[in-house]
């Protein structure tokens, strides 16, 4: 059993049960290999977005994303973005009290703090954090295939969750 895979299966089951808001900020450096993933990911789901569903690839701005959060009403924030995690998992949800663990060196502010401050400015928003391992992190490099796979498995489950949604 794919752990994250499933507890994103369960999320995207709830919001749309909820008939929730869902904004997905896709984070990363598309220069760098395997740090854009967050940013393809995001891409890739730009396809589906409707009134309730919202993808963003926010690259290196993370830092200026709060205001989608307003401008959506979003319920629910996802964010997508490469980590070093010390977990064999391809990919993993982080605690956001834990992501300045994973997400100290490539960020100009930590991503936990933009979470406290995005949560002050909309109490009610729920933000979760699925970080990636990167394979290969250099200057013009392709996406690796092993995260090839799992942007496919990503993507793929948002396409679920979209054809449910009609």
């Amino acid at each position: 059993m794919n752990e994250p895979a499933e507890r994103l299966r369960r999320m995207l089951a709830r919001v749309k049960a909820r008939g929730q808001r869902l904004l997905v900020l896709g984070v990363g450096n598309d220069m760098l290999g395997d740090d854009a993933i967050g940013v393809l990911v995001a891409r890739d789901l730009e396809a589906l977005n409707s009134e309730t569903f919202l993808a963003v690839p926010v690259g290196i701005g993370v830092e200026n994303a709060g205001h989608l959060i307003r401008r959506h009403r979003a319920d629910v924030v996802l964010i997508f973005d490469a980590v070093a995690a010390p977990s064999r998992k391809p990919w993993l949800f982080v605690p956001p009290s834990r992501l300045d663990t994973f997400c100290h060196s490539t960020h100009s502010v930590p991503l936990s703090l933009l979470i406290r401050a995005w949560q002050q400015d909309s109490p009610a928003v729920r933000v979760h954090f699925v970080g990636i391992r990167p394979r290969l992190v250099a200057l013009g490099a392709p996406l690796s295939p092993a995260l090839q796979a799992v942007r496919a498995e990503i993507v793929g489950m948002f396409n679920e969750f979209s054809a449910n949604q009609r």
